[in-house]
């Protein structure tokens, strides 16, 4: 728990310190501070460019990286119809939240800083092809929404640019016309969109687990907000940490590939008729020497 909470107090003071870095976010780009439309462009760009190698390469990361440009394009499609009470804090919202996945993602794959324990478990998982399809999908989210989301929340309320309550939930009508599945599967794993039914019923069932972490992190990111002093702050991020990484390690349990059955190559038949035939001649030269003893 110490060192968690450690860490905690480590992200605290780099978020609010976070103007030394600022230069390489997205969200640090003019258009995206003032929350204009123009920032989406430019996130969905960077999205794009880090995605097509990934699938290129069929690696497993790109699952996520996937879904989440998919998402980012409905935002942009959907963002006049929706009725945002603030569409600005939604735009520098969306590429604050990109620039915390980037974040992890770089540190993870180049070793150039510290991996959220929740990032870690889902980097791996997709590296090591330790889960289906599935698995790399909702590592992914759970990772961005349950770890992610509500320090995101807090900065942009330490910026005096915070997101409204009705704002957040109306981001879920955007979540809920996303559909993936069927290029997840084409692209990456042909398992991903077996469960998915015809109709929406099942996509309803899918999406209240979303909707579920995302009123959890709303949760956490009031408790950040709300926290008397750095000490009940630095709990409060250790709280989010060790939810995070324990939801990663359930959902990498549940999807994780079978361990696969040891195989044995069938022998050619010269190699089995010789094996077979030094074992005999073997067991004769025993018998032969008993014999004359």
């Amino acid at each position: 728990m110490k060192n968690l909470l450690l860490g905690s107090v480590a992200l605290l003071l780099s978020i609010q310190s976070s103007a030394l870095a600022v230069s390489q976010r997205l969200s640090s780009q003019t258009v995206c501070q003032e929350g204009k439309p123009e920032c989406l462009e430019l996130v969905i760009q960077e999205m794009e460019r880090r995605y097509e190698p990934l699938e290129a390469q069929r690696d497993r990361d790109g699952i996520f990286a996937l879904s989440y440009l998919r998402t980012t394009e409905k935002l942009q499609q959907l963002f006049d119809t929706v009725g945002f009470e603030n569409p600005a804090s939604i735009i520098r919202e969306d590429a604050l939240f990109a620039d915390y996945y980037f974040e992890a993602y770089d540190n993870y794959h180049l070793g150039t800083g510290n991996v959220p324990t929740a990032w870690q478990i889902a980097f791996d998982a997709a590296e090591n092809q330790s889960v289906s399809g599935t698995g790399n999908l909702v590592l992914g989210t759970s990772a961005h929404i349950l770890r992610d989301l509500p320090f995101v929340l807090y900065e942009l309320d330490q910026k005096g640019t915070p997101i409204s309550l009705t704002d957040h939930n109306l981001f879920n009508e955007v979540l809920l016309q996303v559909d993936v599945l069927g290029e997840l599967a084409q692209k990456f794993d042909p398992t991903i969109d077996d469960d998915d039914l015809p109709g929406t019923s099942d996509d309803l069932e899918r999406f209240q687990v979303v909707a579920l972490w995302r009123e959890l992190t709303w949760r956490n990111y009031e408790k950040l907000r709300d926290a008397p002093n750095d000490a009940s702050l630095a709990q409060v991020a250790a709280e989010i940490e060790g939810l995070s990484a324990a939801t990663a390690t359930s959902l990498f349990e549940q999807f994780k590939n079978p361990t696969p059955p040891i195989s044995v190559p069938e022998p050619s038949s010269t190699l089995f008729l010789l094996f077979i035939g030094t074992y005999g001649a073997v067991l004769h030269i025993k018998k032969t020497r008993r014999n004359q003893l």
